[in-house]
């Protein structure tokens, strides 16, 4: 006989018992070996349409999986299930408890689980909760890590604890073939139709997170036309009358849009205007539950805590997001790239974008619903819809209003200016959505709001009183009581790029644990040996081979020994555009459980220098690699020199050359840097600046020798 519990907090389970909280009720619930089996469980699961299947059906399903014999089977079991859900099934053999636990593919609802040893024996504990402080059944000294979603774990007193493989997840882990569904428009429109009714079955009343932009109005749209479920738009922003202060006193775009496309929608809208005394209470309370803080997860956490406790303050359970849209259909600037590389390209980069949605969006929004008691959905990442979106051809997702065709350079420009997202515009005017909701440009929420101009004065105000110039927003944000970052490996392979990595997670405050170098028969090991001596930073006594590409098996002995040596929860590497390499990082990460970060990872559009973000405060970067060896020793310390860069070797290699690592063309070294122990060398008699003046008679001097190589080919 199996026990099904719904709407769990946290699981303590030791050798012979369990002990679980249920969300609201302050006592804790105990279960015994010798009763059955034990499912605890919180969300739902679909089957047909929106019809919400029973949890006595898994636990039936799961009692009758002969005993739970391999982990494949179950992981298999549970992949099958649509919806969004957080699962622990308990079984007994021989008075034994062992133990399963996962949620849903995506992550939309957040597993953090940790080992321990106390009078009663090894336990594991489990919560969608964080930090440890936030956890209903916590025990001292238990360090908690976030899983990832597409892992099974196993654990018993016995055996310790063991995950599955990873689940396939669209391709991340497995080569799947692209099928292009065809009558898109209407495949999709039927899904996304079928994930709102999933996401508001057994609701009166749901709220909505709503700016007026293409992906909550649409929501919106389909929620006053075609719902029986009430919706009420919830808008916050930012403003300042202060004209002292430039720019920040302009008023939210996300209030002037929500306005008007609430009106023409007829959708109830409320709407609240913050000070900066209100931003920073909301700052204070977000920044202990959000893992990984920084100044663009603040100031998103900011918008939707303000907005999820108007909601609860009108008695509303559940609150809609459009979050998923921009990486199902391409809405990033970095998806231009990949849509002109082609079909297979821009389903690769979206999936490996959705992929780290889990630590990177989902566990900062669902703490931060939870600290005012409502419950996140979202449409946009519902599994069917994912399913058809994913394998829409690149051209889909170009433009606003233009005919869709075949990616090209043309189409990458168009694509750019528009904000991308066709497939979905084309299913917001096949619904007859207003036309100010279709066609309007991507604005971030932190942007649109304006409350991250807030955060920008408030830094501002404490750098005053810290009289220092070099107090950004990421000091000001870690210095907030709570706030955190996880030990952090960073890859170095080879190059510029994997230093800025570095020096950009400094910036931000981040925790950098140990460096992992590529092979010792790589020429590039003893560089990052001699990186991480310079930072006094401990080299991984296990190296990754990476001359032509990862290999996967000693990657991930590298991740999983930095794991275990330096308590790591995170990898990042210098990947710019080589879509194979990124995708195999994330991938290691994936399997082992750590959160893959590739800050640089589409940082810049093609026609743009992406040596541009780096040299700013003070650093300047040194040629070492480029076609020309004339230019070898040119220094690069502003983003005009860094554009001067791109413009000669686009004048050498074609208008598709890029600067990047990943490109092979260019590389440097860093002479000046805040985050780093390098003298500033005497170079300025070798600065672009003095070339690039004379730039148009070398282009002439550069086409003629290309010219002549062409003639004396011939």
């Amino acid at each position: 006989m199996s026990t099904v519990v719904t709407d769990v907090s946290s699981v303590l389970c030791y050798k012979h018992s369990v002990t679980y909280t249920v969300e609201g009720v302050h006592e804790e619930r105990h279960w015994q070996a010798a009763n059955g089996s034990l499912l605890l469980v919180r969300g739902r699961i679909f089957g047909k349409d929106s019809e919400v299947l029973s949890w006595d059906t898994v636990a039936s399903e799961l009692t009758q999986l002969a005993a739970l014999p391999d982990l494949a089977d179950v992981s298999r079991y549970f992949s099958r299930l649509h919806g969004y859900f957080w699962v622990t099934y308990v079984s007994a053999a021989d008075s034994l408890l062992s133990l399963f636990a996962v949620s849903d593919a995506v992550g939309m609802t957040p597993m953090w689980l940790g080992c321990g040893r106390d009078d009663e024996g090894d336990f594991l504990l489990l919560s969608p909760y964080w930090p440890l402080e936030q956890v209903p059944l916590a025990r001292p000294n238990v360090h908690l890590q976030q899983s990832s979603p597409r892992l099974l774990h196993c654990w018993s007193a016995k055996d310790g604890l063991a995950t599955s493989k990873p689940d396939p997840f669209y391709g991340l882990h497995e080569a799947c073939d692209l099928e292009s569904p065809t009558n898109a428009t209407a495949r999709l429109q039927e899904a996304l139709l079928q994930a709102v009714r999933r996401c508001t079955v057994g609701e009166e009343h749901v709220g909505l997170l709503f700016s007026g932009g293409l992906d909550s109005g649409l929501l919106a749209w389909i929620l006053t036309s075609f719902s029986s479920c009430k919706c009420s738009g919830y808008t916050v922003g930012f403003h300042m009358e202060d004209k002292n202060i430039k720019n920040k006193y302009a008023y939210p775009e996300d209030l002037s849009m929500a306005e008007v496309a609430a009106a023409e929608m007829s959708l109830p809208w409320n709407a609240h205007v913050l000070d900066l005394k209100e931003a920073e209470q909301l700052l204070l309370q977000c920044a202990p539950v959000v893992a990984d803080l920084n100044s663009v997860k603040a100031s998103v956490a900011m918008t939707m805590l303000s907005a999820c406790k108007m909601a609860a303050r009108d008695n509303l359970s559940v609150v809609l997001s459009g979050l998923g849209s921009e990486e199902a259909f391409a809405g990033y600037q970095r998806h231009v790239r990949a849509c002109g590389a082609g079909d297979v390209a821009t389903r690769r980069d979206r999936t490996l974008g959705l992929a780290q949605m889990w630590h990177r969006d989902l566990q900062r929004d669902w703490a931060v619903a939870r600290l005012a008691k409502v419950e996140i959905r979202y449409p946009f990442l519902d599994a069917d819809l994912l399913a058809i979106a994913l394998n829409l051809p690149s051209g889909e997702f170009l433009g606003r209003s233009r005919p869709r065709g075949p990616a090209g350079a043309g189409a990458e420009a168009e694509a750019c200016a528009d904000g991308g997202k066709g497939a979905l515009r084309a299913v917001a005017r096949s619904l007859g959505a207003p036309q100010r909701v279709s066609e309007r440009r991507k604005r971030a929420a932190q942007y649109g709001s304006r409350i991250y101009n807030a955060l920008k004065i408030l830094s501002n105000e404490a750098g005053k009183q810290q009289e220092d110039s070099r107090y950004h927003q990421a000091n000001y944000v870690m210095s907030v009581p709570g706030a955190s970052h996880s030990p952090i490996a960073l890859l170095h392979t080879s190059g510029y790029h994997s230093i800025q990595v570095y020096c950009l997670l400094r910036s931000w405050r981040c925790q950098i644990a140990c460096i992992i170098p590529p092979s010792d028969q790589d020429s590039d090991y003893a560089a990052a040996k001699a990186f991480a001596a310079s930072l006094q930073l401990p080299l991984l006594r296990c190296a990754v081979r990476c001359s032509e590409g990862y290999e996967m098996a000693g990657l991930m002995a590298a991740l999983r020994l930095a794991k275990e040596e330096f308590q790591i929860e995170a990898a990042a590497c210098g990947h710019v555009c080589d879509l194979d390499l990124w995708g195999s990082f994330a991938a290691a990460c994936d399997a082992v459980s750590l959160r893959a970060m590739a800050p640089e990872w589409g940082s810049c559009p093609s026609n743009q220098s992406s040596m541009r973000r780096i040299v700013h405060d003070g650093t300047a970067l040194q040629l070492t690699k480029f076609p020309l060896s004339s230019w070898l020793g040119h220094t690069i310390s502003s983003p005009e020199e860094a554009d001067a860069v791109l413009d000669a070797l686009q004048t050498i290699c074609g208008p598709d050359a890029t600067d990047d690592t990943d490109a092979g063309y260019v590389d440097c070294d860093f002479v000046s840097s805040p985050f780093l122990p390098c003298g500033v060398r005497d170079v300025r008699d070798k600065s672009v600046a003095l070339v690039s003046a004379l730039l148009q008679q070398k282009r002439l001097c550069f086409q003629s020798h290309v010219h002549g190589l062409f003639q004396v080919l011939v």
